[in-house]
């Protein structure tokens, strides 16, 4: 029995790598065409909650200056928005017990929290996400215009953890405290 090298081997390989190519092709062609759907209801999605957040606002205008770097807590200014007269809204990137949380803090003029809300997150389902809840949010944080900065939330008495979940928690928390050092670093809203 003669073995055909050809048709055994190299025929499927070929075949294959069509198929791949095709199928690659495919995916950015339609990655090309919903690409600026999904930034533009991303950026809808933001103004939305920027707006809710702070809603004594008109308008907003991105801070184009410096933003907060707390490297040994790992939480990342990621923007800023300045309300004039109003406050201003600014999006923290944090870790958290499931990977990065991403919050929107809106601080009035006075520098006072008007509040919090989580845009993103890949913490745990329940316990781990009671600590994003609207609920929990508004009443740790809303109207506090102090916080300790303690490196943990249990070192912050003005405000509570959700038991089970302090790691994320604690997240909520250092995005807070950055946002606050960002209005201050600021000079307030202007």
């Amino acid at each position: 029995m003669k073995s055909n090298t050809f048709k055994e081997y190299i025929q499927p390989v070929v075949v294959l790598v069509a198929i791949c190519l095709v199928m690659t092709f495919a995916l950015a062609y339609v990655n090309s065409i919903t690409a600026p759907m999904i930034a533009e209801n991303s950026a809808k999605a933001a103004d939305a909650a920027r707006s809710e957040l702070l809603p004594a606002a008109t308008s907003f205008e991105q801070y184009a200056g410096d933003l907060v770097v707390l490297e040994e807590d790992k939480v990342y200014v990621t923007d800023c928005y300045i309300a004039e007269g109003a406050g201003m809204v600014v999006t923290v990137d944090t870790k958290s017990f499931g990977g990065i949380l991403t919050e929107m803090v809106g601080i009035d003029a006075d520098g006072t929290v008007t509040g919090v809300k989580v845009m993103a997150h890949a913490d745990t389902k329940g316990l781990g996400t009671k600590a994003h809840d609207e609920a929990y949010l508004t009443q740790n944080y809303a109207g506090k215009s102090e916080l300790a900065f303690a490196a943990n939330i249990k070192g912050d008495s003005s405000v509570s953890f959700v038991s089970g979940a302090t790691i994320s928690s604690n997240a909520v928390y250092q995005g807070v405290c950055a946002a606050l050092k960002q209005f201050e670093t600021v000079g307030g809203a202007e």
